[in-house]
């Protein structure tokens, strides 16, 4: 059987934009569907695909595309995830962002691992077309869609393999990004270039954590000693015994006191600055963490004070100070709870570490033999080997 790519896929592409053009109405109507853009993406990458391979390869690669992609959806769904809907961009893949973030590793994890899965089951029919017809391009499919799924298993982010071996340690997205770095010196590509340095900020992002959660226990504590220093100062910042009744209204706000706490932040504001001033702008990452805290400590130190200086001028009555100081307290605890989230998202149970460790492993293996077993059938036929040096 011949591969036919170049005549094939530009007639395919010319009759695609013919029945767009003609379409009009339909692509407006589809704009404001759920799936729309899933559907306009969908056909475009397949007119892309079909243009430089031919439209049998292009439907194959689209389908195990879509296939791995609705894994994800329905993943998401059993775990009450939001989601955009799928889209795709040719040559690279398909895309979908989530609407909200997993609460922990462990669900990130589940919707990672959706994706192999459902890619895995996507190519059983291609074995049963293969048995039946013996026709090479189904094995063509069977390598492909084990091929696409085994790279995403790869474990670094933001690969599937990385999200699902977050939960048994990020530190294993050191490996992934090795063997994609390998990878990258034997099938140079852009994608796998694109990959390896948002891969990489990942892995980083990761590991500099600790020195994250020390910046914003830093912050909380500046917050909470600012705010009891001026919550010191709200019974000499009004007038309050110069009111006999309600009638008089809210004390007015005593302007020399508040300029005397004013003047008391900008001064302590000046010599955070100069402090910070006489300090080096770049540090060397593990070994000069402590300096580098300090000068986020003490940025985080100015910008607070010029809050509170700026926040003193809005306060005409004891109402607005309440409110600024329940607002700093909320501001704290979100903090608090941002801190116990990043302390607590790569947290799981062994027994689940264990199943997750043995979810990855067998999903690789199996998709690994259908790899080989594809490939091994396709060493057969010449015209394939040459199909797939091309792609």
């Amino acid at each position: 059987m011949k591969i036919k790519k170049g005549k094939t896929g530009g007639v395919i592409v010319a009759l695609g934009l013919l029945i767009l053009s003609k379409l009009k109405w339909v692509l407006a109507l589809l704009k404001f569907t759920k799936f729309g853009g899933t559907f306009i993406s969908l056909i475009i990458s397949l007119g892309f695909w079909a243009a430089v391979y031919g439209w049998k390869f292009a439907v194959a690669i689209v389908y195990l595309i879509f296939v791995h992609e609705m894994g994800h959806l329905v993943a998401a769904r059993q775990k009450g995830i939001k989601t955009s809907p799928a889209i795709f961009i040719p040559f690279f893949g398909a895309v979908i962002s989530m609407k909200e973030q997993p609460k922990d590793a462990a669900t990130e994890s589940y919707l990672a691992y959706g994706g192999p899965l459902a890619g895995l089951i996507s190519i059983i029919p291609a074995f049963l077309l293969f048995f039946s017809t013996h026709q090479p391009f189904w094995a063509l499919v069977i390598m492909l869609g084990a091929m696409i799924n085994l790279f995403n298993l790869m474990p670094a982010s933001p690969l599937d393999g990385g999200r699902i071996v977050g939960v048994l340690s990020p530190h294993l997205w050191l490996l992934g990004l090795i063997s994609l770095v390998v990878f990258a010196y034997f099938y140079p590509s852009a994608l796998i270039i694109l990959i390896l340095i948002i891969g990489f900020f990942s892995w980083w992002r990761r590991v500099r954590e600790d020195l994250d959660i020390k910046t914003i226990q830093a912050e909380m504590s500046i917050k909470e000693e600012l705010m009891q220093t001026v919550e010191g100062y709200r019974e000499d910042l009004f007038y309050t015994y110069y009111i006999q009744d309600e009638e008089d209204g809210p004390p007015p706000v005593n302007e020399v006191m508040r300029a005397y706490i004013q003047r008391e932040l900008n001064q302590r504001k000046m010599q955070a600055e100069d402090k910070k001033a006489q300090m080096k702008s770049w540090f060397f990452p593990f070994v000069e963490d402590q300096a580098k805290l300090e000068k986020r400590r003490l940025a985080i130190l100015i910008s607070e004070l010029s809050t509170w200086v700026s926040k003193l001028d809005r306060i005409t009555e004891p109402s607005d100070f309440d409110y600024l100081i329940n607002d700093e307290k909320r501001q704290i605890r979100e903090l608090q709870n941002r801190m116990e989230h990043i302390n607590k998202y790569y947290d799981a149970k062994p027994k689940t570490r264990l199943i997750v460790f043995i979810a990855y492993v067998l999903l690789a293996v199996v998709l690994g033999v259908c790899y080989f077993y594809g490939e091994n059938v396709l060493k057969h036929y010449y015209e394939y080997n040459q199909y797939l040096n091309n792609f």
